[in-house]
């Protein structure tokens, strides 16, 4: 379907409803000045973006929120769910991993040497691993999405933006809790709860913990979900002025981890996983056939991955300044094995980051300020296995990160309506890697054996690398409060991610990643504050964007030149030019009704993508772009190395369009309690999903909508709820890759199927 004939299908329809990012029906309230406003109209969010606690409609930066509650009821477990309420994110699995995009600036994290180009937090703590946001997402109070570089203010910097995870905290002298269970198609069974108990009057401890289980959405198991987690948190407080939190949490993810099937799907609707016996003959049939070495998937993937996290936050009053000092440990031990098709990757990775971050902050008069510190070391040892059969890798690497940074920002009020804001970081980052790397490419048979024996080679290498990089970002604004409920506001911000290692000899990192944003918005409520319409504009400058494919890297040295081979490595291969606008509205005509809709305008495209393929057969890429070969030598004798220059191409994942919209109704019972109906739904125009832009790797335009419908008491205590998702069981891409033995087999994954269930909750 076309994207304008589906965006005029759901302005017709009157269903421009959602859960929107702003969703704020269950959020928490604005502090005492804003409380009467609240109460007549939409409530606020009270968000931390910017290091101290405000309305969401009064802070001045690019940011969307979605409260706790709203998350419960779209059955959010995962990360990967959150594509479904924010417009601005794409979001996909890749093995154990999550690749995290938004407004197309991410990571194709596929390795142990990734970080994420979308900075992921929670509680103010940055986890730097791909796979860090397994196992969080369950008794949250919000969760906030900062658009654009973050560097004056957090600790440690990404260039597209943030993604901050704010858990329930500990409530003093109040006991209570809550628990939700839930059942649908799929045998999937999902249970979280929490209870939180006041010690004293200035202690209180708040224990949660998550279940989530489902059987496989393709047909040989694979895209299930099995998850236990568990949070504890001990808050105390002296009375004068001294407060702490400790927080401690433990996360198992199990099952048979993401899965994919070989395009074109080859029965409809039906799921094809890896593993199908159809999807496997398909494969097999595809060129270059035995016997020239192959590997098929198999129904023996798992996933095996412990999460480990201790933090306390410390807030003191010393006066003339609010201190506040973060310190922090996570280790991450991953052990999976997943298939792309011809792909077996099997990976144990074991990392421990441990970070301190220290701020002070205060408002006197016209200023309000934060300056702080932070220091984050990180050490991982992987063990990475990728093979193809006819050509495979393994590397052993031990990595190490130190990064320091000082940052610092403040805002000054030249008038009661006028203020103006200016930041400054510096960042040092050091990174290491010792590394023992094997290429392992086909190269022929052993002559006069038959049946055939294939040679493999074993072409080692180590790969050694001690780097700093070093930078100074800052930012600029203003905002103008336009109305006693209008705010207007304008930012320049700057961006940096340092250099990504791989595994090569000789060159063996990308250099830093940086981007300009100018953003210029509005937020406003209006009619009593029924209608919120907030708006804004970008427009972002991308140099030296750091490309993770599978390359041609060094991997030897001989008298006759270099030999190559294929590493997924990272080059600088990218600029780009992004800019649009995007428009949120809430419209609240009475207490019963509550209309919502998000629309997002993008125009994403590379000024330069240029980068080169590895041919282990010696064919010419099977790409989108134009293509020459080089006379670089590959580690087998058929293999050829060709530059492709991709420049003028959009950028992935990166739709034109994005519009989330719903509505939801609440059915007065009188004492009986209330109905709640419910409906959503999400359009996007086509994207690529990999930087071959190949059709096959294409999603199309699209229409994705759920539904829900609750029973709750009139005293709020219990509620039941029926809910679809996906109620078109549309076929969506979440992810593409091309197969590296077989020139123009594409191997996709898809997001979930239509599902459906009941959910029943009670609050104490």
């Amino acid at each position: 379907m076309k994207f304008t004939r589906m965006l005029g299908l759901s302005v017709a329809s009157g269903a421009l409803i959602a859960a929107t990012p702003a969703l704020a029906q269950d959020a928490p309230v604005a502090p005492a000045e804003d409380t009467e406003v609240a109460e007549q109209g939409l409530p606020d969010i009270i968000v931390t973006a910017q290091r101290r606690e405000e309305s969401l409609q009064k802070a001045a930066i690019a940011v969307s929120a979605v409260a706790g509650d709203t998350l419960l009821k779209n059955s959010i477990s995962q990360a990967t769910d959150l594509t479904r309420l924010v417009p601005s994110l794409q979001i996909a699995p890749a093995s154990s991993l999550t690749q995290i995009y938004l407004r197309g600036v991410g990571t194709f994290g596929s390795n142990a040497f990734a970080e994420q180009g979308v900075a992921f937090n929670l509680d103010g703590v940055y986890l730097s691993r791909p796979a860090a946001p397994a196992g969080l997402f369950y008794d949250l109070e919000r969760i906030e999405v900062l658009k654009g570089p973050q560097g004056t203010l957090y600790g440690r910097n990404a260039t597209g933006g943030a993604l901050n995870v704010i858990t329930a905290k500990p409530k003093l002298g109040e006991f209570g809790g809550n628990l939700n269970a839930e059942y649908g198609n799929y045998n999937a069974i999902k249970a979280s709860g929490a209870i939180n108990v006041p010690i004293g009057e200035h202690v209180a401890f708040r224990l949660a913990g998550q279940y989530a289980k489902h059987d496989g959405y393709y047909s040989d198991g694979y895209d299930d979900e099995d998850t236990q987690a568990v949070r504890g948190q001990l808050r105390g407080e002296t009375g004068t002025g001294l407060d702490a939190t400790l927080s401690i949490d433990y996360a198992h993810v199990g099952g048979k981890g993401s899965g994919g099937t070989i395009m074109p799907l080859l029965d409809g609707k039906n799921r094809l996983g890896p593993s199908d016996p159809r999807v496997i003959a398909e494969y097999l049939a595809r060129s270059p056939t035995a016997p020239v070495p192959q590997i098929s998937a198999r129904g023996d993937g798992y996933q095996d991955n412990r999460f480990f996290g201790a933090a306390m936050t410390i807030n003191a009053d010393l006066g003339f300044a609010k201190l506040t000092v973060i310190p922090a440990y996570r280790k991450t031990d991953l052990d999976f094995v997943s298939y792309a098709s011809s792909f077996l990757i099997d990976v144990t990775e074991n990392s421990d980051q441990m970070s301190l971050e220290t701020r002070l902050s205060n408002k006197s008069g016209p200023i309000s300020w934060v300056l702080g510190g932070y220091y984050f070391t990180e050490h991982i040892l992987a063990d990475q296995f990728f093979n193809q059969a006819s050509n495979g890798t393994r590397i052993k690497s031990r990595l190490g990160t130190d990064s320091n940074a000082f940052f610092g920002q403040a805002t000054w009020s030249l008038t009661d309506t006028f203020r103006v804001t200016g930041g400054v970081r510096y960042t040092s980052e050091s990174k290491t890697q010792a590394t023992e790397a094997h290429t392992l490419p086909f190269v022929g048979f052993v002559p006069g054996v038959f049946p055939l024996v294939p040679i493999i080679l074993d072409i080692p290498s180590f790969p050694k690398t001690d780097v700093t990089f070093s930078k100074v970002t800052w930012k600029g604004g203003v905002e103008f409060d336009i109305g006693p409920r209008s705010l207007l506001y304008a930012s320049v911000s700057t961006g940096f991610k340092s250099g990504a290692l791989f595994s090569a000899e000789g060159m063996n990192y990308s250099r830093p990643e940086t981007l300009r944003a100018y953003t210029i918005g509005s937020k406003n409520r209006f009619f009593d504050n029924k209608l919120q319409f907030n708006v804004e504009a970008f427009y972002w400058d991308y140099k030296d964007q750091q490309i993770t494919h599978l390359g041609a890297v060094q991997v030897a040295t001989t008298p006759g030149g270099p030999i190559f081979g294929p590493v997924f490595a990272t080059e600088n291969a990218g600029a780009a030019t992004i800019y649009g606008a995007e428009a949120e509205l809430q419209f609240q005509p009475t207490q019963n009704d509550l209309f919502t809709a998000n629309v997002q305008y993008l125009h994403a495209r590379y000024d330069s993508l240029q980068y080169q393929y590895y041919s282990t057969s010696g064919a010419a890429p099977v790409v989108g772009c134009a293509t020459a070969l080089t006379t670089q030598v590959g580690a087998s004798p058929a293999a050829r190395i060709y530059n492709v220059n991709c420049s003028g191409r959009p950028v992935v994942n990166a739709p034109t369009w994005s519009i989330n919209a719903g509505y939801q109704h609440i059915f007065s019972l009188g004492d009986s309690g209330r109905l709640i109906a419910g409906a959503d739904t999400r359009i996007e125009s086509s994207r690529y999903l990999s930087i071959d832009y190949l059709a096959l790797g294409q999603q199309g335009s699209y229409m994705m909508s759920n539904a829900r419908l609750s029973y709750e008491t009139a005293n709020g205590r219990y509620s039941l709820t029926g809910f679809i998702n996906n109620i078109e069981n549309r076929l969506v891409f979440s992810n593409s890759l091309q197969s590296p033995a077989k020139a123009g087999t594409i191997y996709n994954q898809l997001r979930p199927p239509r599902t459906y269930g009941v959910r029943a909750s009670v609050k104490f």
